[in-house]
């Protein structure tokens, strides 16, 4: 309301050129053309059907790759599970395999390295939901890496158990002699 005002109030100031006389017919006379351009156009004329028609296309080809996205995850998340459980089962009979040569001297060793083993698994565990939201190819190396980390840590536990077996053996020979 307050530029009405101002301008109608300043109507005469702002008022600074005449306009040459039959500029008004003129004006409306290029407006009309213009209308005529605008509707002679097969876009201009057909622009809500082709609108609605580029819609519906964008919407099938959003659902179609959707759908290949999805079902490609699916292969996926099945691969990655086959392959948890081929690691897993690997690492819990390696695990099985160790406690059974445990002894009292290895038995630090080995409980260190099953600490490590369940921080691992914890860590596993936050990258599986990651992976399952992101679907990344760097989570999945990730994963692959901290099942490598598990199995060689139990390769350590394994050389520090024999180490330590050796050594307890050459004591006991030393002191038998």
């Amino acid at each position: 309301m307050r530029l009405k005002e101002f301008i109608n109030q300043n109507r005469k100031k702002m008022a600074v050129y005449d306009l040459k006389p039959g500029h008004e017919e003129r004006f409306l006379i290029k407006l009309k053309q213009q209308k005529r351009q605008y509707k002679t156009g097969f876009v201009k004329k057909h622009f809500k059907k082709l609108l609605i028609a580029a819609s519906v296309l964008f919407l099938i080809s959003t659902g179609i790759q959707f759908y290949m996205f999805s079902k490609q995850n699916k292969n996926q998340d099945v691969e990655i599970q086959q392959n948890e459980r081929y690691f897993s089962e690997i690492i819990k009979a390696e695990i099985t395999r160790i406690k059974a040569e445990e002894t009292q001297e290895t038995k630090k060793v080995f409980e260190n390295a099953m600490q490590q083993i369940n921080r691992l698994e914890k860590d596993y565990q936050k990258l599986v939901k990651d992976y399952r939201l992101n679907h990344d190819k760097y989570i999945l190396n990730a994963m692959i890496e901290n099942f490598q980390q598990r199995i060689e840590i139990l390769q350590f536990v394994k050389r520090e158990m024999n180490r330590i077996k050796k050594s307890k053996t050459r004591k006991n020979e030393t002191h038998r002699a």
